[in-house]
């Protein structure tokens, strides 16, 4: 690829960082988004309906103050006013938001098939983070393109070297690069 299509790459990656990522259209089964710090303390909402579901998490149930809840609704809704806040809701706002998978009703099938089914949610993270996959002699001329092109600190990069981290480690990045052999 070209230094021009790389730019063009780029250019989409930054123009699209503060959108917030949402469900594909297909997906019918899957909870309203939450927050890591909704789930964990709101005794109320779709928070506490999913406590119930999932595998039990330690909570305190405190009441969040209305800046709490006001930065989990932008969190899961429009993550672009993250800029324009101060350092205690910018923190709140830069929480990873989880969807909940349910697994189909098990109730009418047979009893062969019913046990293979997991009756756990799987916990979905929506990322707005890039991978890119290229030839191991193309990622010195990404990270080059990145760092001549783009301002200081408006993207933040992880070089993977050998193996991809966990999904944990990975959602903290806008762009990780993992090269392929070829």
């Amino acid at each position: 690829m070209g230094v021009g299509k790389t730019l063009i790459c780029l250019a989409v990656i930054l123009s699209t960082l503060h959108q917030p990522a949402e469900v594909p259209p297909h997906e019918i089964d899957i909870s309203p988004p939450v927050t890591a710090h909704m789930l964990h303390t709101y005794p109320f909402g779709p928070a506490h309906e999913l406590r119930f579901r999932i595998p039990p998490i330690r909570t305190d149930l405190t009441l969040p103050s209305l800046a709490e809840m006001c930065a989990n609704m932008l969190a899961v809704r429009d993550r672009s006013s993250a800029a324009d806040s101060g350092p205690h809701i910018s923190g709140l706002l830069k929480q990873r938001v989880c969807y909940y998978k349910y697994p189909p009703d098990t109730s009418c099938m047979r009893a062969a098939k019913a046990a293979g089914i997991s009756d756990v949610p799987e916990r979905i993270y929506l990322s707005k983070a890039t991978l890119i996959v290229v030839p191991e002699i193309l990622i010195e001329q990404w990270l080059q393109e990145i760092e001549k092109h783009v301002e200081p600190g408006s993207l933040s990069v992880l070089k993977v070297d050998v193996e991809l981290p966990s999904v944990q480690k990975l959602l903290e990045y806008d762009v990780s690069s993992f090269p392929v052999q070829c």
